[in-house]
């Protein structure tokens, strides 16, 4: 039933668990780790993927994703291991919202998908290095009001804590 709470957040759920899996699938490809462009545009997609699931305000979202997606640095200056530290910092992203994800696919309490959110936003692969300096502080303005939203919310009894 698409207006039962429970359904949602399973269909949530699975639909995050799908788009982890597709990038744990890109991510195992042999010799990644040595194409740190690419590793840095698969960071991005995660990134942008994630907050496009995050349920938040629209204007709030497309602005974020906007200002993500402008201010993010492809040509910075290439370090030894950066691919490693890049696909690293992927995976643990991964592992974490996929926890959150099976845990709300597995329960069977009502967790609000809020949880989920939540998760997903503190996980975000999300690096100060990512980011050209003179957007850094704009976007990270931007995540720190979505992160308020979901203490406010969580205040006025919208979901249990973490």
């Amino acid at each position: 039933m698409p207006g039962d709470n429970g359904y949602e957040d399973s269909q949530k759920s699975e639909n995050v668990l799908g788009l982890l899996g597709y990038y744990d699938a890109i991510l195992q490809r042999e010799g990644l780790a040595t194409r740190t462009g690419e590793i840095r545009s698969l960071k991005l997609g995660l990134t942008l993927d994630l907050l496009k699931m995050v349920n938040i305000a629209d204007d709030l979202k497309s602005g974020l994703l906007a200002s993500v997606l402008s201010g993010w640095e492809m040509t910075g200056r290439q370090m030894p291991g950066q691919g490693e530290d890049e696909m690293r910092s992927m995976h643990s992203c991964i592992a974490a919202v996929r926890e959150k994800a099976l845990g709300m696919l597995n329960s069977s309490s009502p967790i609000s998908s809020m949880q989920l959110d939540i998760a997903m936003m503190l996980a975000l692969p999300l690096m100060p290095q990512d980011l050209k300096k003179d957007e850094a502080p704009r976007i990270r303005d931007m995540l720190n009001k979505v992160m308020e939203d979901f203490a406010a919310r969580r205040e006025q009894g919208a979901v249990p804590c973490l």
